[in-house]
């Protein structure tokens, strides 16, 4: 399932997607699943949907044995790492309507890589 695009080494060599650090996935690596914690408890079924996408995107940035496209993989790095900050458009704080904006953000990622996610989906037998 390898992509020749796919070359982890190009993720910063196109200046209109940023520069996507190494930093940035040690980051995700470490802060994504305590977040996670931090919320899985809620009633809410806006914030056990948006933990699902997090989830996902979590799932298929770290996956080493599925191949995304370098675009796909900075896309996914950009929503977990806005979802990372407390104090975004919508600090998190704030009880009911924190995490909308992590949501709208993390929502268009998905739509936009909708393609990857249902391969991705295939792949793992979801």
């Amino acid at each position: 399932m390898k992509d020749s695009n796919e070359d982890e080494g190009n993720m910063s060599s196109d200046s209109s997607i940023g520069d996507i650090k190494t930093e940035d996935i040690h980051r995700i690596q470490k802060e994504i699943p305590d977040k996670i914690s931090s919320l899985e408890h809620s009633s809410s079924n806006s914030i056990k949907e948006l933990l699902h996408h997090v989830r996902t995107a979590y799932a298929m940035l770290l996956d080493k044995s599925f191949s995304l496209h370098w675009k796909s993989k900075a896309l996914l790095i950009s929503g977990l790492l806005y979802f990372l900050l407390p104090t975004d458009l919508t600090p998190d704080f704030i009880p009911l309507i924190g995490y909308i904006d992590d949501a709208a953000v993390l929502t268009a990622i998905f739509k936009s890589l909708a393609t990857d996610i249902k391969k991705y989906r295939i792949y793992k037998g979801l």
